[in-house]
């Protein structure tokens, strides 16, 4: 497993970002990237570092990571025979949880990002956890169309996803649809994420940034009934989500995108 400090001198001080984080300097936050790192210990890692944010111990993070192997995460809550574990291992997939909801993603070719703040700061002191997903994506945004997805841009309207996850399929795919402030392509979503809120007063949020194929292979390690039902999942990914790759129409790698990442921050 690879970690790779970053200079934190080397960066803008830009202070809508810095607010983001509740501090006046890059030297109070933790940046910090883990290309191919294992499973479990990025979802060890953001948990604990909101832990440890909330009891005071550790600094606010900005995390951009991948996986090797790799993996399928379970929401917090979900079922685990929602996932055919045998299928996962002919795949050469890892099985973790996630702190945060939602639905079973597959972890392939992606930057997956993780920020860890104060819910309010001396400036924002009335900032909700919406007003941090609107921030966060709004980087990640400035980011996208650094690299060239120009045409990337928020999503305006909001999901009901409990009607969303009770309609028909357990297997129903978070890349099926968008919250508001989530990226599009269009109609299709390039960016996932999701939020934890510890102790009323810390907000984890992490989501994937798809930069090629993998993430369809979701269709293929589901508990699904019959095929035709297989197939219709396989369908809403591919109908519902984008790649870098495909948007840009050349290879995105973990690099260019941490790299066009942290140029905004």
């Amino acid at each position: 497993m690879r970690e790779i400090p970053v200079v934190t001198d080397s960066i803008p001080q830009h202070n809508t970002i810095l607010e983001l984080f509740g501090v006046d300097s890059w030297r109070d936050v933790d940046i910090i990237l883990h290309p191919e790192h294992d499973p479990q210990a990025n979802m060890d890692i953001d948990h604990c570092r909101a832990q440890e944010l909330l009891v005071g111990t550790a600094k606010p993070m900005l995390r951009l990571y991948s996986w090797k192997p790799h993996a399928v995460s379970l929401g917090a809550h979900q079922r685990s025979s929602d996932i055919d574990e045998d299928a996962c291992a002919r795949l050469g997939l890892a099985i973790v949880r996630r702190p945060t909801g939602g639905r079973a993603i597959v972890h392939a070719n992606e930057l997956t990002y993780s920020v860890i703040v104060p819910l309010t700061t001396a400036e924002a002191p009335q900032r909700t956890i919406h007003d941090v997903y609107r921030d966060v994506h709004t980087i990640l945004l400035k980011a996208l169309h650094l690299l060239g997805a120009k045409e990337v841009d928020f999503e305006k309207t909001q999901t009901d996803f409990r009607a969303h996850y009770r309609n028909g399929s357990v297997a129903m795919p978070c890349f099926a649809s968008s919250a508001r402030y989530e990226l599009q392509w269009g109609k299709r979503k390039v960016v996932g994420s999701a939020q934890k809120l510890y102790g009323g007063s810390v907000v984890l949020q992490h989501g994937s940034v798809l930069l090629g194929a993998g993430h369809e292979r979701l269709a293929e390690i589901l508990n699904i009934p019959n095929d035709t039902e297989r197939q219709r999942i396989g369908e809403i990914i591919a109908e519902r989500s984008v790649t870098l790759h495909e948007i840009c129409q050349r290879p995105i790698s973990f690099q260019e995108c941490s790299e066009a990442i942290l140029s905004i921050v």
